[in-house]
């Protein structure tokens, strides 16, 4: 049971659930506001994004039945208790970016890459803002710890202080948007990001996070039933496609500059 907030008609609503609602609802705002930067239509763009969203949900959920899979077979009512279990942000990921590329695929006004790179840094304000609903209800703790940053959990005997690891995560994703924030104004003032068929900030959000991951999980406490493994080798291979997919859209977009700037007048 997480931290309850307040209660409407006798109903509890918690905090994890309020601050993730939150950074999600801004995570859609902010991207639509962003949209018209790489040339794509509101409304169109809001079209695809609802189905995302949805992709986006299915894929969270989806990564908790996939490394539990033995438990919910053996007991399929578990399927629809949603309070077991956990959202993955992994799956998360996953699932956003194929449905998003799926659609873009069916609607040519909406170009997969103007859409990620769109999407990029409000995405990664919804995981610095989210991780503190998860620090609140004291999910994704940390491995016990007596440094300087440890801390204590209710839910822990007091002598008892841990890695505070959704701090770290949080704090981690803020330098990643501090720094997609700077490349893509550094970039729009020399026009290198255009959305069409290009993506920057998108692969290098991913990489990064990807990083964030690599660096922060090894402090999580029971790993092993977090479905770590499965979660990293997904990443790992999304990092590499990542990777290329940078390389690829970098050298297009200074190639590209760099005729413009040759062209004569």
């Amino acid at each position: 049971m997480y931290p309850v907030l307040f209660r409407i008609g006798g109903i509890p609503i918690e905090t994890y659930y309020v601050i993730w609602f939150v950074a999600l609802s801004a995570m859609l705002q902010w991207i639509i506001r962003r949209l018209p930067i790489y040339g794509i239509d509101e409304d169109d763009g809001a079209g695809v994004l609802r189905w995302t969203f949805l992709g986006m949900l299915l894929g969270a959920r989806g990564f908790e039945y996939i490394w539990n899979f033995h438990t919910y077979l053996n007991n399929p009512s578990l399927f629809l208790d949603f309070d077991r279990g956990s959202l993955s942000e992994v799956g998360a990921f996953i699932g956003s970016i194929l449905t998003a590329f799926i659609l873009c695929r069916r609607r040519s006004k909406v170009t997969f890459s103007g859409l990620c790179d769109a999407a990029a840094t409000p995405a990664i304000f919804a995981i610095a803002l989210g991780r503190w609903g998860c620090f609140s209800a004291g999910c994704c703790v940390g491995i016990e710890s007596e440094g300087p940053f440890a801390l204590h959990f209710p839910y822990d005997a007091v002598d008892i202080t841990r890695h505070p690891t959704q701090i770290y995560y949080s704090l981690f994703a803020s330098l990643i948007l501090l720094s997609l924030l700077l490349l893509e104004k550094w970039s729009l003032k020399r026009r290198l990001l255009t959305g069409q068929n290009r993506s920057v900030l998108a692969p290098l959000a991913i990489i990064l996070a990807f990083f964030m991951r690599l660096t922060i999980d090894p402090l999580r406490a029971n790993s092993a039933e977090a479905g770590f493994l499965f979660s990293h080798v997904a990443l790992s291979i999304a990092a590499a496609l990542s990777l290329v997919w940078f390389c690829t859209s970098l050298r297009a977009l200074l190639g590209s500059r760099t005729q413009s700037v040759d062209s004569p007048d």
